[in-house]
């Protein structure tokens, strides 16, 4: 286990939620002189992609601390002034590709990131390494031609989301936008799949619409929890689209989606964090156990943007033994932890050899096609994986699967 951000004082974890809260909400605060705690505020903002936002809630104070901390100050800034430029930049790509794409009749909704960031009071702070957008499956051919057209590289050309990046702008182009499976046997690939109906034009510009977007945002929290972590920065965006939309949304028909969805004990965690660190007024209330709740805050503060600072995959291949009924002690767990990471299921073996999707009498050649990844093009990862596997914390896995199942997961 690498350095945990739960090892820095309580007073300082509390004034980084408190920061990003009120950036959320778009609330004004005054707050103490941060001096003396600037090293840890910027740890945690750096580990969850919130640097330009602290930087940015604390203007009254740059000048004493660029006196008293200019190094640490001056990271700031740059990170900050480094996300403005990005922002802008992907901001012209976005409108650029909106526009060709326009011009071509094909219909492309930018989701996620790039629809949440308006819901801030500085767009551009709502940092984001890539942009996702979702296009039909039929309109891929002739998407992808575009994009050449427009200078992008493809750097992966496989399954339901092909990578495009320009100089650094990275589009990430969907014909699907969920996973089949997170773990708890609901398959979100169909439930999703028809996220192009639930399309709708705001200011001049496609987008979900809220209810199908938040509870899609629920459904990539909940897809990150199930894996390495997700970030505060996810749990912000929740806040700012309650805020945002307080008014307008339709409550009744979001709790239906969350229920059919099996998400609605998910969402009410992810409300009850919102409430306990930004102080947002939930649509319903969290009556779980707190301990869960403290449990959740320390994964997630703990774990930076997706987990990478306490988890890797070894501990996902752990969890999900134990989620099996393999019980926590003796060789059960192990035996099908090793069984799941050298015999995964079709689904993920197709990634390796796209053709066994629809011939699966070449799913052997898809199992070897992975061999030869592991062994070779990722030898390193493959090794550290199984160090991690064998090496990990069992007992904080089993409790990290108790925790998860109290949430619907």
């Amino acid at each position: 286990m690498r350095k945990s951000a739960m090892e820095i004082n309580r007073d300082t974890r509390d004034l980084f939620l408190r920061m990003v809260g009120d950036f959320a909400l778009d609330r004004k605060s005054v707050y103490p002189d941060c001096s003396g705690e600037l090293e840890g505020l910027l740890y945690l903002a750096h580990i969850h992609s919130l640097e330009p936002v602290v930087y940015y809630m604390l203007r009254e104070q740059r000048k004493q601390l660029m006196e008293q901390k200019p190094e640490l100050f001056q990271h700031m800034q740059r990170a900050y002034h480094s996300a403005v430029y990005m922002s802008v930049t992907q901001e012209a790509s976005r409108t650029e590709i909106e526009e060709t794409f326009e011009k071509a009749s094909i219909k492309l909704v930018f989701f996620k990131g790039a629809q949440l960031r308006e819901l801030y009071p500085v767009p551009e702070l709502r940092t984001m390494g890539d942009m996702d957008c979702l296009i039909r499956r039929e309109d891929r051919p002739k998407a992808h031609q575009l994009m050449l057209q427009l200078g992008y590289e493809c750097q992966v050309d496989a399954g339901p989301v092909w990578m495009y990046n320009r100089n650094g702008i990275v589009i990430e182009m969907h014909t699907r936008v969920a996973a089949k499976d997170i773990g708890n046997g609901v398959d979100y690939e169909s439930f999703f799949s028809d996220a192009m109906e639930h399309v709708v034009k705001k200011d001049g510009e496609l987008c979900l619409g809220k209810e199908y977007h938040l509870c899609y945002l629920i459904y990539h929290i909940a897809k990150h929890l199930c894996s390495t972590g997700a970030g505060v920065r996810m749990i912000g965006d929740i806040a700012a689209t309650l805020r945002f939309y307080g008014d307008t949304m339709d409550w009744e028909g979001l709790k239906c989606l969350l229920e059919a969805s099996h998400l609605h004990e998910t969402a009410l965690a992810i409300y009850g964090l919102c409430h306990k660190w930004f102080g947002v007024e939930p649509p319903e209330q969290y009556s779980g156990s707190e301990l869960v709740l403290k449990d959740l805050e320390a994964y997630i503060v703990g774990g930076g943007v997706f987990g990478f600072e306490t988890h890797d995959l070894g501990d996902v291949y752990r969890r999900n033994a134990f989620r099996g009924k393999a019980g926590n002690s003796g060789d059960r767990y192990r035996l099908k932890m090793m069984k799941d990471y050298f015999f995964p299921p079709g689904a993920y073996l197709v990634k390796y050899f796209p053709l066994a999707e629809k011939r699966r009498w070449l799913l052997p050649v898809a199992w070897m096609c992975r061999c030869w990844a592991g062994l070779f093009r990722r030898k390193d990862h493959s090794v550290a994986t199984i160090r991690s596997m064998t090496r990990g914390d069992a007992e904080l896995s089993y409790r990290e699967v108790l925790m998860l199942k109290e949430i619907g997961l």
